[in-house]
């Protein structure tokens, strides 16, 4: 690696299935890397082993993947500095630690849970700010042996010194923290598992990250993590902190709100590439206002100056725009195999490709995700298809309506099912037969008989590809 290599990475914890926020987080880190040429890492963070589960991990790769986020080093590929899952570096940590302890810029801390809490109260109850007091820095040898003698089992505290601490925030700007309101930190719990703020440093020392780009829910961290690279003498990257994604009612985004997993909306039918797209512009925007571009676009015009300091708001009416964009300008044969596990109830082999590919292009106009196509072609299939009461009253039953499908099960007879422009000639010719009835009556009536619907694809696909037994079966079911 040279000295100047850019070298980035996601670092999600495998709780749960990859969430928006850290996918955006993901995108971000994936773009600045591609256009300066630099590296994009993945390392999963599964210290938390009562929460982390095989599941999700696969679940993020899944997710990243689909987005099109090829990682150059990761768990599942290597790469030079792994390994890349943190629940496979204890050691590593350890090590780590035990030159902190070395230097003096940490220490063992033998304090009871009950104590601290005590310790808390009491600071509560004097209107204190809340830190540890450093009662275990200075402890005799004959304490120690007492402690070792209960049974105690220390963790290790990072030593927060008195000063004032200053960060440029390549997003942000300018940053500055009083140390003296943070107190000293535990860095290795008494099980030897790493804390958060400890494991994250140590990778990132030893995986040679250039920046740190993440979620500005992270800011109250970096002092921390930077005292600690200062004590390990390594060079500290640059930060650069992401406003939040909020709901479209500007709280935290939640369930409550919808699909928050990349893995959800992918399987409600929305497309990855328009997702990413989406998720581009949720606190980026382009140096030229597009905002249909494809990810390789975004990663020319892609820049950390042009991320906006304040919060993104998620909004799903701009993702279902977006989405439909991007369905109705995919080629048809591409959208046909993107489309069929939402048809899997139906028989596929009824239809060739080419009618297939008819009949999507027929309906994708009004579709907003994939999904909503299984009800968008389901008149297509079977021999006959529930009309609801409500079409059954307003349109099928009027005296009109019978006249029209009394007259068009005789006409079905000289249709020239096989070619769709000819049949649009013909219903033309219906529609004038059927005079003084207005085109919309008579169209809304054959439609209603064949569809259960007054509106869908066009009437000639319709006709042609239910061929003449089928409407001549659902006209009469009509009648």
């Amino acid at each position: 690696m040279t000295n100047n290599e850019i070298r980035v990475r996601i670092a999600p914890s495998p709780s749960g299935n990859l969430h928006v926020g850290t996918a955006r987080t993901a995108l971000f880190n994936y773009l600045f890397a591609k256009n300066k040429g630099g590296k994009f890492i993945l390392r999963i963070e599964d210290t938390d082993l009562e929460r982390s589960n095989e599941a999700y991990t696969q679940n993020i790769f899944d997710s990243l993947k689909a987005m099109g986020l090829q990682w150059d080093e990761g768990p599942d590929v290597g790469g030079a500095y792994g390994p890349y899952k943190q629940s496979e570096r204890l050691d590593i940590y350890t090590k780590y630690a035990e030159k902190l302890l070395e230097s003096g810029h940490a220490y063992y801390c033998w304090c009871s849970q009950e104590e601290l809490e005590a310790e808390k109260a009491l600071q509560l109850e004097e209107k204190k700010q809340i830190i540890y007091s450093k009662r275990c820095k200075n402890l005799s040898p004959e304490d120690i042996e007492q402690f070792k003698a209960e049974g105690r089992k220390p963790v290790i505290r990072f030593e927060i010194p008195s000063r004032q601490l200053k960060f440029k925030d390549l997003i942000k700007g300018n940053v500055e923290f009083d140390l003296n309101l943070l107190g000293d930190f535990v860095i290795m719990k008494s099980n030897g598992i790493p804390t958060y703020n400890f494991a994250v440093v140590a990778d990132d020392i030893d995986m040679k990250m250039s920046h740190i780009i993440r979620g500005e829910d992270h800011i109250s961290n970096t002092p921390r993590q930077i005292l600690i690279y200062e004590a390990l003498g390594a060079k500290i990257p640059e930060f650069a902190h992401v406003g939040m994604i909020l709901a479209p009612d500007k709280t935290k985004l939640s369930k409550r709100h919808g699909a928050t997993a990349v893995s959800e909306f992918i399987q409600q039918g929305y497309l990855p590439e328009a997702f990413v797209n989406f998720l581009a512009l949720l606190g980026w925007s382009s140096p030229d206002g597009a905002e249909i571009m494809p990810l390789d676009e975004i990663i020319q015009k892609f820049s950390l100056d042009r991320i906006h300091i304040s919060s993104a708001v998620f909004e799903f009416d701009k993702l279902n725009w977006m989405n439909g964009m991007y369905i109705r300008s995919m080629p048809v044969s591409e959208l046909v195999e993107r489309i069929k596990p939402y048809l899997q109830e139906f028989d596929l082999s009824i239809y060739t490709q080419e009618q297939l590919e008819t009949i999507i292009n027929a309906v994708k106009e009004p579709l907003v995700k994939l999904s909503e196509v299984t009800n968008a072609v389901s008149y297509f299939f079977g021999d006959s298809i529930n009309i609801d009461n409500e079409i059954q009253e307003t349109v099928l039953n009027t005296e009109e309506s019978k006249k029209v499908l009394t007259e068009f099960l005789g006409f079905c007879e000289g249709i020239d099912y096989g070619d769709i422009e000819k049949i649009h000639d013909q219903l033309g010719e219906f529609r004038t037969m059927m005079k003084p009835l207005k085109p919309k009556q008579t169209m809304w009536a054959i439609r209603a008989a064949l569809t259960g619907r007054t509106h869908g694809a066009d009437m000639g696909v319709i006709v042609s590809l239910l061929a003449k037994n089928r409407v001549i079966l659902r006209i009469k079911e009509a009648i």
